[in-house]
């Protein structure tokens, strides 16, 4: 039976449940806790992860073309069964048995048909919500197998800078069908409601992911810079949707990280993307003129 939700309204609630951070649902999940370990004790698991055919064999789409919300939907199955058996099975960042399968759970373009206006906007918000459930629930593994030491720092840096292209891809959904929306329709205040509820979320996951750069005792000075790089491409769609007081909070936490002696090692990045995200929005060609 197909959901009676209107495609707004669903994914918002999806992005509740994505970030879990909003109310209850079902698709909001506890973190569960992370390893320990000083900074120079950092090991990297052994890489126990499968040739690519025994993915396929387990229900994996293949690797070699872009991914739609049913396709991640189809791998976060396939993989929650490996998982049961043996988390350390799952497909790991550069390896020469998975990396290829990896990349495709996080690649950029797999976001590319969300940006064709081609495709109606309904069409788009339907499958982006797919996709972003199913992204969550491979999140959420790696998390698990993260806990128990089972994958690398790498893998969680990868996985976390797919959570911000998504989020970054939903504000552009959003920028692009609000204008659709009739604000005399007697739903209206209701999905502006959901909207706010939206950016609060957004918020938080904001807020969360500026500590992770502080987690030296968790993630290697390397991943963490390369965080910092999808932060910065990111940021400058994702921060403009937050609420005014929190974006102010993220500036103010971004800034605070720059001035932190413990930080050294991540100055430059994090200026770097202090600048990024205090440059003021290009304006269009037309206003430039006027």
């Amino acid at each position: 039976m197909k959901s009676k939700l209107h495609p707004f309204s669903i994914l918002l609630l999806s992005l509740i449940g994505t970030t879990g951070c909003g109310q209850s649902s079902d698709t909001a999940v506890s973190e569960p806790p992370l390893p320990v370990a000083s900074a120079d004790k950092i090991a990297i698991p052994a890489d126990n992860s499968l040739p690519l055919k025994d993915y396929l064999d387990a229900g994996v789409p293949a690797h070699d073309r872009n991914w739609t919300g049913s396709d991640m939907e189809q791998a976060a199955d396939a993989l929650s069964e490996i998982a049961k058996q043996n988390a350390g099975q799952l497909p790991r960042y550069q390896s020469l048995q998975s990396g290829k399968l990896f990349d495709r759970i996080i690649a950029a373009d797999n976001l590319d048909l969300y940006q064709n206006q081609l495709s109606p906007i309904e069409v788009r918000v339907h499958d982006a919500i797919i996709l972003m459930q199913s992204s969550n629930r491979i999140l959420v593994l790696y998390a698990t197998a993260f806990a128990d030491q089972k994958v690398a720092d790498s893998e969680m840096i990868e996985m976390i800078g797919t959570t911000l292209r998504l989020s970054a891809a939903i504000v552009r959904l959003l920028d692009e069908f609000l204008p659709t929306l009739d604000e005399n329709d007697p739903t209206y205040p209701v999905r502006m409601e959901s909207l706010d509820n939206m950016r609060k979320n957004l918020a938080t996951v904001v807020i969360a992911n500026l500590k992770v750069p502080t987690e030296s005792h968790l993630y290697r000075t390397s991943e963490l810079k390369r965080l910092i790089g999808y932060m910065q491409d990111t940021y400058p769609v994702i921060l403009p949707a937050l609420p005014e007081a929190s974006r102010t909070e993220a500036l103010q936490r971004l800034r605070t990280l720059i001035e932190d002696p413990e930080m050294q090692t991540l100055q430059l990045e994090l200026k770097s993307l202090l600048t990024t995200v205090e440059k003021p929005a290009e304006q269009p060609e037309a206003a430039q003129q006027n």
